[in-house]
């Protein structure tokens, strides 16, 4: 576990590393998409303003599109762009470029579309409440045992819900591309997590009428938190039609109004529990978990994240008669996508807050009942999937133990019952799977290249992209380490779809889990095949043999077994397990939830590079931590805003301590990381607010105006 100084770090201080909207190429033009401002209707006549001479513009639509107008997806039911029909506000109708950028702009704030307008539903609840709008394929996890509930058995019910939230990445999405005509290749330069993704996307698009797509990403990449998974696709297959069409490269950066109004968010969730509880034993028996996501105007990727929130709705608790049922909503809203966590935040928000529910009920301290029911060595998962460790309950033991929670349970009743300001203190618990579901990454079949030089230069390629977590740093560490090579002497390669192989995209925790130990098993392979002590003096001693190029392949654990019809068997072979505690003061005349400090305690297995996994559990904490207090989106029915002024994003103000400590690191494997953090700290608040003034919140965030709301409820 050491700590190596990011490689990227000091290039991206000194600029000499580029951001995609520092790229330049000759005779680059901007282009701009030209989306409905309409959230259901039939498209009747687009008006260019008058005063422009039309031929100065390229412009695309569906009708010039010379493949396919689907996006690839899991569900490949999304247009690149709009024809006669538009289903949501923001869904693309044309690409337009110019080479004067203001005029460009101007132009289309002027141009006007006419519809015939059709019924809408753009209401989270309105979309999630109505059985009518469910659409796709329903998933189930059938762990019944087709007993009913015994009589004695307290019953709980609860319906939670939760909002979309906005990936607030530094860098907006942007694409470069450049139609090579010669070549009658189409080379894109790309603000993505998923190069092959997007090279799949272009290639659609263009049909025939390329011979290959070649997508590499900008030295650069400000944040993507799973934004930049789908949507580049769709706007690197618009980037490319317009140069196609121009003949000129073209780039597109969207504004940040734009982006935040039409690009994919987190699903909002409505999840509804029944549970039944053994009163003496207070062991949870039975329980039945509906989990909804409203997945906008088309599936997209929706079906991928639907998966995971069931296969994690169930929190870390062992139930033995368990039914698990998850479904697809459609609304008139820009499709959701991938957002760190990818379904699993949801599904805490709910268990954890209904968790505590059934504790307040049963006289219980929420520690203590989650105690009784966490897993154990011997449980099994709802999907069969035996549990093979304690380390979730070692998790909860430490963080309890660091937040002193058993005292300042006491010390804040007592607080609170002269004071009419409150203080709370609450928990939460989560896990996450690393990897793809399943037999994914056995299908995925994820390739890594390494070549090394005369000069004992070890360049390693992978399609896996650092957007500013440190991946490029940790997976060269991995390697480097494994033979005791300099690290000066190793670096991974800027991925390009023509140069590196596919080992997969930057998504599901499976970086460092899956390609990182890939590396480090594939360091050895070399290290046994070439047989050396040392590679720089056998490569100096080998000239002859280099440069020389190596290839190696994931191979998956041949018990990991998954039914995906049936949802049984191994989901994943690792998981990461988290707990939290955190602590609030309760303003009761402002009604805000003020909070002063945040315990979590991880088990992510071995512990690559100590700073940046601090880093990374800080950030995915204090973005769990704003997604429970004050994150999404204010308008009533459709609620996108048009920027930071009005999207409350937590400031340094708003944020807590946060006290981060990883365990079981002398675990041999390097577990998921990026996304666990952010499945948590959500519910962590709701239930501290909870323990402070005994009302309890089924919606999140816990705004002021939702508390006032809740208050004067409790008054009637």
């Amino acid at each position: 576990m050491k700590y190596i100084t990011k490689f990227d770090a000091i290039p991206k201080l000194n600029g000499s590393w580029q951001f995609l909207d520092v790229y330049s190429y000759e005779g680059m033009i901007p282009g701009q998409l030209l989306y409905s401002i309409c959230h259901h209707g039939i498209i009747k006549k687009i008006h260019f303003p008058d005063g422009y001479d039309l031929s100065e513009f390229t412009m695309v639509s569906a009708k010039d599109i010379p493949g396919k107008n689907i996006v690839p997806e899991p569900e490949c039911d999304q247009p690149y762009m709009a024809d006669k029909e538009v289903f949501h506000f923001g869904q693309v109708i044309m690409g337009i470029a110019h080479p004067n950028r203001k005029l460009l702009r101007e132009f289309i704030s002027n141009t006007s579309i006419e519809y015939e307008e059709l019924p809408a539903i753009t209401d989270i609840k309105e979309c999630l409440d109505n059985e009518k709008n469910a659409f796709g394929r329903e998933l189930t996890i059938d762990h019944r045992t087709g007993k009913n509930p015994d009589p004695n058995w307290v019953h709980h019910h609860g319906i939670y819900y939760t909002p979309h939230q906005e990936q607030a990445y530094l860098e907006p999405q942007g694409m470069i591309a450049v139609w090579k005509l010669a070549e009658r290749e189409m080379f894109v330069r790309a603000n993505a997590q998923c190069p092959f993704f997007v090279k799949e996307g272009v290639e659609a698009i263009m049909g025939d009428s390329i011979n290959e797509a070649i997508i590499e990403t900008s030295e650069g990449i400000g944040g993507a938190f799973g934004g930049k998974e789908d949507f580049p696709s769709l706007l690197a297959g618009i980037t490319s039609l317009l140069s196609y069409k121009s003949g000129k490269p073209v780039k597109i950066v969207l504004d940040r109004s734009d982006d935040i109004q039409i690009t994919t968010k987190r699903h909002p969730a409505r999840i509804e529990i029944n549970s039944w509880t053994n009163p003496e034993t207070k062991k949870i028996m039975k329980i039945d978990i509906d989990y909804r996501l409203d997945a906008g105007a088309y599936q997209t990727l929706s079906p991928i994240v639907l998966a995971r929130g069931v296969l994690h709705a169930i929190s870390g608790y062992s139930i033995p008669d368990a039914f698990i049922r998850g479904r697809l909503f459609r609304s008139n809203t820009p499709s959701n996508g991938a957002f760190r966590g990818f379904g699993a935040p949801q599904a805490f928000a709910a268990m954890e807050a209904h968790i505590d529910d059934i504790a307040a009920n049963l006289k219980i301290n929420s520690y203590n009942f989650r105690k009784i029911n966490l897993f154990k060595i011997g449980d099994e998962f709802p999907t069969t999937q035996p549990i093979i460790e304690n380390n979730l309950s070692d998790c909860l033991e430490r963080v309890i133990e660091k937040a002193n929670y058993l005292n300042k349970l006491e010390e804040f009743k007592e607080w609170n019952k002269t004071h009419k300001d409150k203080k709370g203190i609450g928990i939460s618990i989560g896990y996450h799977g690393g990897g793809y579901t399943g037999n994914g990454e056995k299908v995925l079949n994820s390739e890594v290249k390494v070549v090394i030089e005369k000069d004992a230069i070890v360049k390693i390629f992978v399609a896996n992209t650092d957007m500013g977590q440190g991946a490029h740093t940790t997976l060269a560490q991995m390697f480097f380490e494994a033979i005791d090579h300099p690290c000066e002497k190793c670096r991974i390669q800027l991925p390009n779809t023509s140069k590196t192989p596919n080992s997969g995209p930057t998504v599901a925790s499976r970086t460092i889990y899956i390609i990182g130990n890939l590396l480090r098993k594939f360091a050895l392979k070399i290290k046994d095949e070439l047989g050396f002590e040392n590679l720089e003096e056998y490569v100096k001693s080998h000239q002859n043999e280099f440069p020389r190029e190596f290839r190696m392949n994931f191979v998956q654990d041949p018990s990991v077994v998954f039914d995906d019809e049936n949802y049984v068997g191994v989901a994943y072979k690792d998981y990461s397990w988290a707990a939290c505690v955190t602590e609030i003061y309760f303003h009761a005349d402002t009604y805000q939830i003020e909070l002063t400090k945040s315990w979590n305690v991880m088990d992510i297995g071995k512990v690559v590079n100590q700073k940046i996994a601090t880093g990374q559990a800080e950030g995915g904490i204090l973005q769990g931590l704003a997604y429970g207090l004050c994150e999404f989106f204010y308008k009533p029915g459709y609620g996108r805003m048009h920027g930071f002024t009005d999207y409350a994003l937590p400031t340094t103000m708003d944020l807590p301590d946060v006290d981060v400590e990883f365990i079981h690191t002398d675990s041999m494997v390097a577990k998921g990381l990026g996304e666990i953090p952010m499945d948590f700290p959500a519910p962590s608040i709701r239930n501290a607010f909870y323990n402070a003034t005994g009302i309890f919140i089924n919606e999140y965030p816990m705004i002021p105006e939702r508390i006032l709301s809740h208050i004067q409820k409790n008054k009637d």
